[in-house]
């Protein structure tokens, strides 16, 4: 089931990123933290695993890191005071 979720994951992702070139802001960040939650799963999957695969681990961490990245760099700036009184 792990390597499921991270196919599921991988494709959320790819997803996103698609979106992203089509301008589509709001639907790639909706799929990347779809892909978060994905990962996490994942994650949650392989620490109750009676056997611990440090391969599957360290995937699933830099899977997360990934893709939080992503989510880090589309983050739309934030307007400055001086910025939103002009607006006013």
């Amino acid at each position: 089931m792990t390597t499921w979720t991270l196919w599921i994951g991988a494709l959320l992702v790819v997803g996103g990123s698609v979106a992203q070139l089509a301008h589509q802001v709001v639907v790639a960040r909706a799929l990347w933290v779809l892909a978060v939650l994905a990962f996490v799963a994942t994650a949650a999957l392989v620490m109750t695993m009676s056997e611990l695969l440090v391969p599957l681990g360290i995937t699933v961490v830099v899977a997360i890191a990934a893709t939080g990245a992503l989510l880090a760099l589309t983050r739309e700036p934030a307007k400055s005071a001086a910025a939103r009184k002009d607006a006013e």
